[in-house]
């Protein structure tokens, strides 16, 4: 059995506030998005870049990709008396509605259609689901980025202590695990993501030990402004910023919320200290353990974070 891979791109762009996407007309009749087969020399980005653009004329780069999406299509099939498995990965990038588009021979058209009209006229459900995941996933992006416009204001009260530079979630917007820190720590200040540092890498790791990549999963902190000193976030500032964090869960609706350290778990449930805690899953819903910045400053903590991430992929697979 063969093993094919393709690598494509999902365009959309707003026209008056509502959101399209670009099928294309195959010359067989059916829609699809632009997508092909990836060459040799090629990665996966190059991929889809070089055949978005050989079919529909649009130049686009890797920047332009939503960095934390993608999404996989696996399905079998018989050509030619031969059975090939197909793996198809496609990413996806607003463009701008008014973007020239010129179709390659392989195609006769292509059409803008809104949502409910896209789901009406594919014709396969697998490209319906992975509509269904792209639909819900930018319509988070835009409430997302509505709220931080908001919570990014904070910083002109005339008693804020933190930073001004506000440091937003990154992730997937339809991962099913959240993942709550404290507060940004100086390099995020600066580089405005969270979790970079030697924090992040240690966090970046104890996921990939559960066979979980970062960019599958939404990581973000109770307070997004730097603390000067790398200081605990005060009361007061908790109590601000919290309202914003609830918002961001009711947004994303995660089925596992892992929270990151006392300053987390105070703010979102009540346990004494996370020492006594931490492995524990609270509600059906918040998973406690130390915060890496912990675990850094004592390698008896890593260890016990690693035992902790374990059972969390117990929970997972549960």
């Amino acid at each position: 059995m063969r093993e094919e891979f393709s690598y494509g791109i999902i365009i959309y762009s707003y026209d008056n506030g509502i959101a399209r996407y670009l099928l294309l007309k195959r010359n067989e009749g059916w829609l699809d998005f632009p997508k092909g087969h990836i060459e040799k020399g090629e990665n996966e980005y190059d991929a889809a870049l070089r055949e978005t653009c050989e079919e529909t004329g649009i130049r686009l780069t890797s920047g332009s990709l939503d960095e934390s999406f993608e999404y996989i299509i696996k399905y079998s099939f018989t050509y030619n008396g031969e059975d090939i498995i197909k793996n198809v990965k496609m990413f996806i990038s607003e463009i701008n509605y008014n973007t020239e588009i010129k179709i390659s021979h392989e195609h006769r058209g292509f059409l803008w259609l809104d949502y409910s009209d896209s789901m009406f006229n594919l014709s396969y459900n697998n490209q319906k689901n992975m509509l269904k995941y792209v639909n819900d996933y930018i319509i988070k992006k835009k409430k997302i980025q509505d709220l931080n416009n908001k919570y990014s204001e904070l910083c002109y009260r005339n008693d804020w202590y933190l930073s001004k530079n506000f440091v937003p979630g990154n992730g997937n917007l339809n991962a099913k695990i959240f993942i709550v820190g404290q507060a940004p720590g100086k390099n995020e200040d600066i580089e405005k993501k969270p979790f970079i540092g030697r924090s992040g890498k240690l966090l970046t790791d104890l996921l990939g030990n559960i066979g979980i990549k970062r960019k599958e999963v939404y990581i973000t902190s109770v307070v997004q402004f730097y603390p000067p000193d790398n200081r605990i976030p005060d009361k007061n500032e908790i109590n601000l910023c919290l309202p914003f964090l609830k918002e961001q869960i009711d947004i994303i609706k995660p089925e596992i919320i892992v929270l990151l350290g006392a300053v987390a778990s105070g703010a979102l449930v009540s346990v004494k200290t996370v020492m006594s805690n931490h492995g524990k899953f609270i509600d059906n819903l918040y998973f406690i353990t130390l915060h890496p910045a912990a675990a850094l400053r004592n390698p008896e903590n890593i260890k016990i974070m690693e035992n902790d991430f374990k059972k969390l992929k117990s929970i997972i697979n549960q």
